[in-house]
């Protein structure tokens, strides 16, 4: 549902920047609670930007997208408001802020932005940003952002909006601003360099789950979140598995109470009209009362998803109740296929229990099984990439349909303040290709499997995407210039290269500098 507001001049006007698709965007719980929470300040009217669909990169050669980045209820270009406020959920969806900011005509550069005034007057948006992208290490896009939110908005956003709008009445100068901003905790600053403290909201049930949430009837199967509404159920992760952020850089682990979430299940079937409740967390199966929360769903006449379940989780009573909360596919993550392996990253279950959980679910009514695999984990063999062709023929034989297990399989991302952040050298220009070699081993030994879909086809693109997001996650201030200059050649496979010749700067060099211990950012 939107927020129609009476805007005034003297307010503040937020564009709040998914920067991907529509549809993705929809799927995002962050983008609703912050247009509701945003849009919550009397003196504040915040509306929602997206990313068109089939840009071309850099924007300045995209004649076809005149025009076609504006907020969604006003109208608004993006230069149009006070600020602009960038959600970034994933590394690589840097090329896309940036083809944002080139689309209006906004200079990339922090300090290009703050030389160019109009008199006293800031001639631009303030440029801000957040997401666990920026709370992982915000250093690469310091060159872009004027300021950084790390770790939870709920304690700091109203702060800074109020100090924004005093500076915004009172024509004080854009430092000064900056200054006291930088006072703020969570905030960072990139021009003053400031110590940072992530920002941690110790009750999730302070933050308000939005009653009004934008929903749509949808046909499309690449939008079907867009019909849901989303209940956050818990933040952060109990479990430390060693190459996951959310354990670390998201901790601690908080559940939001059973009475909360029960009154807004209430409230929202007032509000809105939809047929499923999405329900929101990296591991919402710790909750104590997740199958109460459930069967209060099911007790309503409405179906619910759930995210990745972690294994151990799954009991033949949770199995009943996806089954009549309409679950069609249940999605595991067992990462490795050998227990040896699965064991050192944090996940300590057997592949006996994993035949004994499938085989449930192959005698439920849900037919359908997603899962995650990672490959060059620390400590991995061939013999280990293997084991998962041998492990997924052996589910195979369980009985499944064509096409019903659907089988992801991602690269590894170091990520600094985790365990795993030295372990960066898979991404050494040599050492790329015996990454393409354990994605070619297997599809050859998948591809021929009825019951099994492959979710990854293009090994190049690929393993350069997880090259570029490692580069991000590690990255320090010098590699912002790196990542500009790779966005202004065209953000292709080939531009990285290019970049590195343009800007003097050795991806080799940098990633080595980490694995023997450099680590610019502490959260």
């Amino acid at each position: 549902m939107m927020i129609l507001k009476d805007w005034k001049d003297e307010g503040t006007s937020f564009g709040l920047i998914y920067p991907n698709q529509f549809s993705i965007m929809q799927s995002s719980y962050t983008i609703r609670f912050l247009y509701n929470f945003i849009n919550s300040f009397d003196n504040v009217f915040c509306d929602r930007i997206h990313l068109p669909k089939k840009v071309k990169f850099p924007a300045i050669e995209d004649i076809k997208t005149m025009n076609c980045v504006k907020g969604l209820e006003t109208g608004f270009f993006p230069h149009q408001f006070d600020i602009l406020g960038f959600s970034i959920q994933f590394e690589n969806d840097f090329r896309n802020i940036l083809w944002i900011l080139e689309k209006a005509n906004i200079p990339l550069v922090n300090t290009t932005r703050m030389n160019l005034k109009e008199g006293k007057k800031y001639k631009y948006p303030l440029i801000i940003a957040g997401g666990p992208v920026v709370t992982s290490n915000p250093l690469p896009f310091s060159k872009i952002f004027d300021i950084m939110f790390v770790g939870d908005a709920e304690p700091n956003l109203g702060i800074f909006l109020s100090l924004y709008d005093k500076y915004k009445k009172d024509k004080s100068e854009l430092i000064e601003f900056l200054t006291k901003c930088s006072e703020i905790e969570g905030l960072y600053v990139p021009i003053l360099k400031n110590k940072v403290k992530r920002a941690i909201l110790e009750n999730l049930d302070e933050s308000k789950i939005p009653d009004n949430q934008f929903i749509q009837q949808v046909s499309n199967k690449e939008e079907i979140f867009g019909s849901n509404f989303f209940i956050e159920v818990s933040r952060g992760c109990p479990y430390k598995c060693k190459f996951c952020i959310s354990s670390f850089h998201n901790r601690p682990f908080r559940n939001r109470s059973y009475e909360n979430i029960s009154s807004c299940i209430e409230k929202s079937l007032k509000k809105a009209k939809f047929e499923k409740f999405s329900l929101i967390g990296s591991c919402v199966s710790s909750h104590p009362k997740f199958h109460e929360i459930c069967e209060t769903i099911i007790s309503k006449g409405k179906d619910f998803s759930v995210p990745s379940m972690r294994l151990d989780h799954i009991t033949p009573r949770l199995i009943n109740l996806f089954e009549r909360g309409g679950i069609k596919t249940i999605t595991i993550a067992p990462e490795a296929g050998t227990e040896r392996l699965r064991k050192s990253i944090g996940k300590n279950f057997s592949n006996k229990l994993l035949y004994q959980i499938i085989d449930q679910v192959k005698k439920s009514k849900i037919k359908n099984i997603k899962f995650y695999f990672l490959i060059g984990l620390p400590g991995e063999t061939d013999a280990d990439v293997r084991e998962i062709i041998v492990l997924l023929k052996k589910i195979d034989k369980i009985g499944f349909q064509k096409h019903s297990l659907k089988v992801n399989v991602n690269p590894f991302i170091p990520k600094f303040n985790t365990p795993y952040e030295m372990q960066c050298t898979n991404y050494l220009r040599k050492n790329l290709p015996l990454l393409k070699e354990k994605f070619k081993i297997l599809e050859k030994g998948l591809k021929d499997i009825p019951s099994i879909k492959l979710k990854f086809k293009n090994f190049n693109m690929l393993i350069k995407q997880a090259q570029l997001q490692t580069l991000i996650s590690l990255g320090d201030e010098k590699i912002s210039d790196l990542l500009i200059n790779y966005y202004e050649n065209g953000a292709n496979m080939g531009s990285l290269r290019r970049a590195e010749k343009e800007s003097g700067i050795s991806i080799d060099d940098y990633l080595i500098k980490v694995s023997l211990g450099y680590k610019p950012w502490l959260i």
